[in-house]
């Protein structure tokens, strides 16, 4: 290690005295390396729990003294993990897609007030179990947004699902405002919000605020990471801003179409 860069020396000595030295800068294989560790590992860590859930389960199913209505909760308790191992598949299947460049979105005018209404149905069941509020806030003069219909609506249904799991009262909104560079679209909500040393983080794949307690809510850890990656693939940005205690807003920036060029 040189100045924090990892670097590969080579010497061969000369038949007239003196040597030659060959330096290769290996830190960034040395980084992608310890990625793709952490990847695996994560993965593997995500996928241990349901699996060994499931495994139980089915062991105890197979014995043939276990009560009917026992064998039925077992079964439910086997269909929740494996429904969570396949969408934990699915957003890496999403997330590769993208980082690969195997999609490209294919950017338009599109009317916010629909897609909320559409994404903001979806969470209706599960904010009214909760006793939540669903509100939007169009703003007048940002009532479009130039991006991919179907990367914006996984974009908005990411951070609906995710305020709603984290907000145990209280409201969730959806919302846009103009930018200097395009419109902002995003949700706040009234949730357990996330400190800042948490803030810079939480687009990373499988990072949590509190891991057990998002496990226990559904979350696979990557809905973020593939927020960030849609919305930097139409040229925007993501932002994070809240406190412990005083909810959460998430803001995308979607540039607008002269922006891009």
């Amino acid at each position: 290690m040189v100045g924090g860069r990892t670097l590969n020396v080579t010497a061969r000595p000369l038949h007239e005295g003196g040597a030659v030295l060959a330096l290769f800068d290996l830190t960034r294989v040395r980084r992608l390396e310890g990625v793709r560790r952490d990847f695996v590992a994560n993965v593997s860590h995500e996928l241990r729990t349901p699996l060994t859930i499931v495994g139980g389960f089915a062991e105890t199913l197979a014995s043939e003294d276990v009560p009917f209505e026992a064998r039925r909760d077992f079964a439910e308790r086997i269909l929740d993990n494996t429904r969570r191992m396949q969408r934990i598949v699915d957003d890496l299947l999403d997330l590769s897609r993208i980082e690969s460049g195997g999609w490209v979105p294919q950017p338009g005018p599109i009317a916010l007030a629909d897609v909320a209404g559409d994404v903001l149905a979806g969470a209706r069941a599960d904010a009214a179990a909760k006793g939540l509020a669903l509100r939007t806030e169009i703003a007048a003069d940002a009532p479009s947004v130039h991006a991919d219909a179907t990367a914006l609506r996984q974009v908005l249904g990411n951070l609906v699902d995710n305020a709603v799991r984290h907000t145990a009262a209280g409201e969730v909104v959806l919302f846009s405002r103009r930018h200097e560079r395009g419109v902002l679209v995003g949700v706040r909500d009234t949730g357990i919000g996330i400190a800042p040393e948490h803030l810079t983080r939480i687009f990373e794949r499988f990072y949590r605020v509190d891991p057990g307690r998002s496990r226990e809510q559904g979350g696979t850890g990557l809905g973020l990471a593939i927020v960030r990656h849609l919305v930097e693939a139409h040229g925007g940005r993501v932002r994070a801003a809240g406190e412990p205690g005083r909810g959460t807003e998430i803001t995308a920036l979607f540039p607008d179409e002269r922006a891009r060029r």
